[in-house]
C-alpha cells in the first residue's frame, strides 16, 4: 500500500511541477537569483507538498480500497475454523488448532 502511495504522490507531484514550471516561464531571466536566493524555502516547500501528497494518497488508499477488510478477514477465519475452506487443512496443520 506504501508503495503505491508513493508513486500516486510522485505522478502528482511530477505533474504539478511540469505544470508550474510552463506556467513561470517569465521567470527564467531571474532562475539564478531566485535559486539563490530562495532554494531552502523552495525546497522545503515542495518536501512538505510531497508529504501531504502521500498522506492524502495513503488516506484514499485507505478509505477506498480497505474498506470491509476487516469483514472479509473475520468470514475467512469463520471458513477456516469450521473446516469448509480447502485451506483449512493446511493452515491448521502449520499453525496448529488454537
Amino acid at each position: 500500500m506504501l508503495a503505491n502511495a508513493v508513486f500516486v504522490a510522485t505522478l502528482i507531484f511530477l505533474a504539478l511541477g511540469f505544470w508550474l514550471t510552463r506556467e513561470i516561464q517569465f521567470l527564467t531571466p531571474w532562475r539564478s537569483l531566485i535559486l539563490h536566493s530562495y532554494l531552502k524555502s523552495i525546497a522545503l516547500y515542495c518536501a512538505l507538498l510531497f508529504a501531504n501528497l502521500l498522506g492524502l494518497a495513503i488516506w484514499i488508499e485507505r478509505k477506498f480500497f480497505l474498506r470491509d477488510t476487516g469483514r472479509k478477514l473475520k468470514h475467512f477465519d469463520q471458513e477456516i475454523h469450521s473446516g469448509h475452506s480447502e485451506l483449512s487443512e493446511e493452515i491448521a496443520a502449520q499453525f496448529g488448532e488454537e
